[in-house]
């Protein structure tokens, strides 16, 4: 079914205060604590080859041959017409925890420019993990 996450920017990226550089620190984050979560393994947008992750996009899914794909994961510093509401669906896929884990790098960096909610709550699914990991990001 469609667990989803939820997230938004109150303005775009780019009218935000240091946007670009608070977003390549919720960038530096995510790289950071993804390789605390080796078991999730990630695919580009339609969940094959490898995450998109440089200093202006985050793409990712989970892996589709191995049935672990759902819906793309996009944070993208150009994403100007999508800043104000975004989604992903991850059916709970093994991918899950690093979606939770870019929603907290993301606000993190952003702090009152950006918010997310989810239809789960902190203690389940994805959330235990990546909330573990971002505890020690923020060390």
């Amino acid at each position: 079914m469609g667990y989803t996450h939820y997230w938004n920017f109150y303005k775009p990226i780019s009218e935000i205060k240091d946007g670009d550089k608070k977003y390549r620190k919720a960038i530096a984050m995510f790289k950071k604590g993804l390789k605390q979560m080796p078991e999730v393994e990630l695919g580009n947008g339609v969940g094959k080859d490898k995450p998109i992750i440089t200093d202006t996009k985050l793409i990712f899914n989970g892996l589709a041959d191995k049935g672990e794909d759902y819906e793309t994961f996009s944070i993208c510093v150009d994403n100007e017409d999508r800043y104000d509401f975004d989604f992903c669906k991850t059916a709970r896929q093994p991918y899950d925890p690093a979606v939770c884990l870019a929603l907290l790098c993301f606000k993190e960096a952003f702090g009152n420019n950006f918010s997310y909610r989810s239809d789960g709550v902190m203690g389940e699914e994805g959330w235990p993990k990546a909330l573990e990991i971002m505890k020690g990001l923020k060390t």
